[in-house]
């Protein structure tokens, strides 16, 4: 193969995981035990060379030692230092301090299939944790970003190792690769021959070695996609531009990668990922030979792509739907305005004509026309909601005086207090968030109690992820938690989750106005920012609204 692109230092950088962490508790808490043996089962199942190496060992303690290495891996997650535990573990593989196995013992075999492990036994409880498919994607994701971290930075000691033994012992190092399931190859970065090609290339492309050693890069270019040749020479060049400037040892933990499609002898084309690194230099310190490892990930590739088609086909549905729901709305409207104008015009133009039960029936003609336009246009929200994603970093404290000032009016007339303590700044999507206040203090007026004007305290606090476990809730390092409680007529718990249904109401529309939404477009709202919303209540004394989103 060529020489491949940059890619980040391999001893720096950290995964940031926001669903995982609350997941590896979860298995910490309840299915350490079952996790462990589960790898255990994985890797015999897969056959793991290196487990030949704890054959010997009684199987109580080879439980023992898959419980500690499985806690201290979710421990990683948790913390969020995966990579963290993944230069660990490589460190230990580079300095030869891996329990029962030496460092040269390990084989591309060993890398594949713990990987391979990791995921399918990590993966295997998540019906457990949680039965929401959004949630499980998230995790999955996660867990697919922590494999592959750990697939390339255990590939790139590998590719070490190689060198290494590459510099001392050429056969040894053939007898390696070409039973390795990836094309290893060094070749000459001046003259285009290769000085070895593995096995693999025949495995993989049913083309043999020795013609790739005899034709050298240029039989490679033939096979190359035409649509991925220029890029990849155009990274090719600025990787070796790259590692020429650098001094002579710097060079060590250098990995390039790149990805690009290559055709079989059969004429189809593989997607190939190969990691490429220095094997040596000239006298002048200039590169002279290159090292790669390539892997066919045709597989992978062909599943994202697939998971990039359902994620189009889902937005294209939403936004007709959004689509469909706007117009129709609007279509809707049109006639109740007309129902309303023309009613009103009728009543006051011609009331006086008709007798008491006209004039009544008429009113109600009106007032039913104008709560359905209320109405319509709360359905619209309710589904609009979803569609807007712009989440950014907010002040809820500046979203709170916004809805504030917005209300001055109707706070004066209700001789309304509203409390707060200083709220911090989250990730969230300030249009839903300042309806969202607006939905619960308006409630908060409009269930006031006659005798007392309404007091509207709002607090909030951080909590940890063992601090809270709740069905709906996305995992995350932390999360916020909002309280507004209010001083009114307050409703029965029995009916705490019936008050987010939309359309339900507690009390008769002529004891208190509304179309029965605005609670259901404040849940809707916490959903779409992967919360919770809760409440309580104590008849003639208050309610208390909590809100949890991750923070």
């Amino acid at each position: 193969m060529s020489a491949t692109s940059n890619s980040p230092d391999t001893d720096s950088g950290e995964l940031t995981l926001i669903y995982l962490p609350g997941y590896a508790q979860f298995l910490l808490d309840h299915h350490l035990e079952e996790l462990a043996a589960e790898f255990i089962r994985l890797f015999r199942e897969v056959n793991l060379p290196m487990l030949a190496f704890f054959e010997s060992m009684p199987e109580d303690q080879l439980l023992e030692l898959s419980k500690k290495t499985t806690a201290h891996l979710l421990t990683a997650f948790v913390k969020n230092r995966a990579v963290e535990n993944i230069v660990a573990t490589v460190n230990r593989w580079s300095q030869d301090q891996l329990p029962n196995i030496g460092r040269n013992q390990i084989a591309t075999n060993d890398i594949g299939a713990v990987s391979y492990v990791r995921k399918q036994a990590l993966t295997s409880f998540l019906t457990r944790y949680s039965a929401d498919p959004q949630v499980i994607i998230q995790v999955v994701r996660e867990i697919d970003r922590y494999v592959l971290e750990l697939q390339n930075r255990m590939i790139a000691q590998y590719i070490s190792v190689l060198n290494e033994h590459l510099n001392q012992q050429l056969h040894f190092t053939e007898k390696i690769t070409d039973t390795a399931p990836a094309i290893i190859a060094t070749f000459n970065a001046h003259t285009g021959k290769y000085l070895f090609i593995s096995q693999g290339f025949e495995v993989l492309l049913g083309f043999s070695p020795e013609r790739v050693l005899d034709e050298g890069i240029g039989f490679l270019m033939n096979l190359i996609h035409p649509d991925d040749l220029v890029k990849l020479m155009d990274e090719n060049a600025r990787a070796l531009e790259k590692v020429n400037r650098l001094p002579m040892g710097a060079d060590e933990v250098q990995v390039s990668e790149f990805r690009y499609r290559i055709r079989h002898q059969n004429g189809n084309y593989r997607w190939f990922q190969t990691y490429g690194t220095v094997f040596d230099r000239n006298s002048e310190g200039k590169v002279e030979h290159i090292l790669n490892i390539s892997l066919d990930i045709t597989d992978q590739v062909d599943a994202e792509h697939q998971a990039q088609d359902k994620k189009r086909q889902l937005e294209q549905s939403n936004a007709s739907l959004q689509e469909f729901a706007y117009i129709a709305s609007h279509d809707l409207k049109e006639p109740l305005r007309k129902i309303t104008a023309f009613g009103d015009r009728l009543l006051q133009n011609q009331g006086t004509k008709m007798d008491e039960e006209g004039q009544l029936y008429l009113s109600k003609i009106i007032d039913a026309a104008q709560r359905m336009h209320e109405m319509i246009g709360d359905v619209l929200s309710v589904s609009l909601i979803s569609s807007d994603q712009t989440f950014g970093k907010h002040s809820l404290q500046r979203l709170l005086e916004e809805v504030l000032q917005a209300l001055e009016h109707q706070i004066e007339q209700v001789n309304a207090d509203i409390q707060s303590d200083q709220l911090p700044e989250v990730m969230v999507v300030a249009s839903q968030f300042r309806q969202l206040f607006l939905n619960l203090l308006t409630n908060a007026f409009k269930f006031a109690r006659k005798e007392n004007p309404p007091v509207v305290r709002i607090t909030h606090r951080f909590l940890q992820p063992a601090e809270i476990a709740q069905p709906g809730l996305t995992p995350a390092r932390r999360y916020l938690e909002l309280k507004i409680a209010d001083n009114g007529i307050g409703f029965d718990n029995r009916y705490a989750n019936k008050i987010f249904a939309i359309f339900q109401r507690l009390h008769a529309k002529k004891e208190f106005e509304g179309t029965g939404i605005g609670l259901a477009i404040c849940r809707k709202i916490v959903e779409n920012h992967g919360g919770i919303i809760s409440a309580s209540g104590i008849p003639n004394q208050g309610a208390t609204f909590t809100i949890v989103i991750p923070g």
